[in-house]
């Protein structure tokens, strides 16, 4: 073997004519990931490799993924404090019980939290310039993704609150019930059942509010960590940082 090989760094080969163009959230962070890898086996590249397109692409994913990811939370989060509250009834049970309860909270929160930390995991994979710029303009993507989403649906759920269900509407629709000859015992527990509820979705605008914060703090924080191990790793001499090796 010459002595040449010994000194090539551990590059995995990416042919210079396949631009990177991400399409979706799995491709993005494999373009990250093969790119992290390059970069810890000496191949530093300079950010401005990463044109504009690219970038807003990656902004796009990011944006996508956490905007449609963070709707369905939001869907589902009426329901989960509904069954906190003893609105909705969980397994069937109208009394839930903690492991009920802790379930439902696990339903508005956890896919968000699962994302977070998918995301998290991504937000590690830099150390040179070139894969820092992805990172950075997928994050981006995403926290404006979720941004957005929290608004749409802390302007939505007071919207059900204050218009949808408002007194007016609630009367009209319980008196209807009499039509399908209801009786008044039921039509009264509908009403209070309905007045009580809709206060559910107040608690969810603002719980969708504080859920959207540490879904964004989580990969931010990572990255942060991720900022502090490469400094280590720098001033170690484990990895060379040099931006002029293309």
């Amino acid at each position: 073997m010459s002595k040449d090989s010994h000194s090539t760094p551990d590059i995995m080969p990416v042919p210079p004519s396949n631009e990177i163009h991400p399409r979706g959230l799995l491709e993005a962070i494999s373009y990250i990931d093969q790119n992290f890898a390059n970069e810890l086996g000496g191949c530093m590249i300079k950010s401005r490799f990463l044109t504009t397109k690219q970038r807003l692409e990656f902004m796009e994913v990011g944006f996508r993924s956490s905007f449609a990811s963070g709707i369905v939370s939001a869907l589902l989060t009426p329901i989960a404090i509904g069954v906190i509250e003893q609105y909705i009834p969980m397994f069937g049970d109208p009394s839930p019980t903690l492991f009920d309860k802790f379930s439902a909270f696990l339903l508005a929160l956890g896919f968000s939290l699962g994302y977070a930390i998918f995301m998290a995991k991504a937000s590690t994979c830099f150390i040179g310039e070139y894969t820092r710029a992805m990172v950075l303009n997928l994050l981006g993507g995403m926290v404006f993704g979720a941004i957005v989403k929290a608004v749409v649906a802390f302007i939505a759920f007071h919207f059900l609150y204050f218009k949808i269900f408002s007194d007016s509407n609630i009367l009209w629709a319980v008196a209807k019930l009499y039509y399908a000859k209801t009786t008044p015992a039921t039509v009264a527990k509908v009403y209070y059942w309905v007045q009580g509820f809709k206060g559910i979705f107040l608690i969810s605008a603002y719980f969708v509010l504080v859920s959207t914060a540490v879904f964004i703090i989580i990969p931010i924080a990572a990255m942060f960590v991720a900022w502090l191990r490469n400094r280590k790793l720098i001033a170690a001499g484990v990895v060379h940082v040099d931006s002029d090796r293309i």
